[in-house]
C-alpha cells in the first residue's frame, strides 16, 4: 500500500472518491471545493494524504484542516491504519479533534491514545439522510405567523448569543474571552455564507437553522438552535423543515445531520430522515501536540 502526500493535481481523483462515500464526507468535500488541495493555513484550507492500492486506486483519505481537526474517508481499516501511522510520523501541527464516520474515528482516536480526560466532547451520533423528494412540510413548519428570515438580517448580538449558547450545550467548553472571539467570528462567517436563517413566530425570533457544509446538490443541516424558553413548540422541526424546502427548490436533492439527542431525532424523523450509520465528534480541550502524547 503506497501513501502519498495529495496536491491540487490529485483533485479529481479525491473528489470521485469521496462522493462514493458522500453522507459521511460532506465537510471533506466542502472543504475541497472552498479551498482546494493545499494548505495555506486560511479558512476550510488543509493538509492532506491518501491511500493507494496495488492497482494504484485511491482507497483512503485523511485530512488535517487549518483549524487542527483530522477527518478521514477509509471504508478499508487497512489503509485507514496506514494513512494513520503514516500521519503520526509527519504531523507538525497541533491537533484540536477529530470528526468523520463513527468506526473511522473510533480507530484513528484509539491508535492517537489520547487521555479521556483531554476531550470536552467525545461521542458518535446517529447519521441521518434524507432526499428532499420525501421531505415532509407538517402542517405546523407552513403556518402563517412563520417567516424564515436569512442570518444578514438577524440581530448579530442575538446570533451571538444563541450560537454561544448552542456551542457550550453542545460541545462543552468554558465561556471565556477565546471562546467569544472565536463566536464573533462564527456569527459573522454565517451572516456572510447566506447558509443559515432564523425561524420567526409572529415577528419574534424563536429557533435557528444552517448548513455547516454544501455542495450542488446536497446539504449538512447544522446548527439547529431552539433557545430553551422557546423550545417543546415544534420550532426545530418546523425552521429545518423550511429551510430545506427552500434550497429543494433551488435544485439540492438530498441533505444529511448528525445528531445523539432523542427529541431531535423524533423532530427530524417527522419530515423524513432516516438514520443510515453514525457520525463521531472528539473535540479536545486544547490542542495537542502528538509528540507530547507519545512522549
Amino acid at each position: 500500500m503506497k501513501i502519498k502526500k495529495l496536491s491540487n493535481q490529485d483533485q479529481e481523483a479525491v473528489w470521485s472518491f469521496l462522493m462514493k462515500h458522500v453522507y459521511s464526507s460532506m465537510f471533506l468535500l466542502s472543504n475541497i471545493e472552498k479551498a482546494g488541495l493545499k494548505y495555506t493555513g486560511e479558512l476550510y484550507s488543509g493538509e492532506y494524504w491518501g491511500a493507494y492500492d496495488e492497482a494504484g486506486e485511491l482507497i483512503g483519505v485523511l485530512a488535517q484542516f487549518w483549524n487542527g481537526n483530522l477527518m478521514t474517508q477509509a471504508p478499508d481499516l487497512n489503509a485507514l491504519e496506514a494513512l494513520t501511522t503514516h500521519f503520526c510520523e509527519v504531523v507538525n501541527r497541533p491537533i484540536a479533534g477529530l470528526v468523520g464516520d463513527g468506526e473511522q474515528a473510533s480507530f484513528v482516536l484509539s491508535k492517537l491514545n489520547f487521555p479521556v480526560t483531554a476531550f470536552n466532547t467525545n461521542r458518535s451520533e446517529g447519521l441521518y439522510q434524507l432526499a428532499l423528494e420525501e421531505l415532509q412540510l407538517t402542517e405546523k413548519a407552513t403556518r402563517d405567523q412563520f417567516t424564515l428570515i436569512p442570518t444578514s438580517e438577524a440581530d448579530t448580538s442575538l446570533l451571538f448569543d444563541w450560537l454561544k449558547a448552542y456551542e457550550l450545550e453542545a460541545f462543552g467548553g468554558e465561556a471565556n474571552e477565546e471562546h467569544d472571539k472565536h463566536i464573533t467570528n462564527r456569527v459573522t462567517q454565517m451572516q456572510k455564507s447566506g447558509n443559515a436563517w432564523v425561524l420567526l413566530d409572529k415577528e419574534q425570533p424563536v429557533a435557528l437553522s444552517g448548513f455547516n457544509a454544501t455542495l450542488a446538490e446536497i446539504v449538512q443541516v447544522g446548527p439547529v438552535w431552539t433557545p430553551p424558553e422557546h423550545r417543546n413548540n415544534g420550532y426545530a422541526r418546523a425552521v429545518v423543515a423550511l429551510t430545506l424546502d427552500l434550497v429543494k427548490k433551488q435544485g439540492v436533492r438530498r441533505s444529511v445531520l448528525f445528531t445523539d439527542n432523542p427529541a431531535a431525532a423524533k423532530a427530524y424523523e417527522a419530515i423524513g430522515f432516516k438514520q443510515n450509520g453514525s457520525f463521531h465528534l472528539a473535540l479536545l480541550k486544547e490542542p495537542v501536540e502528538l509528540s507530547r502524547v507519545s512522549a
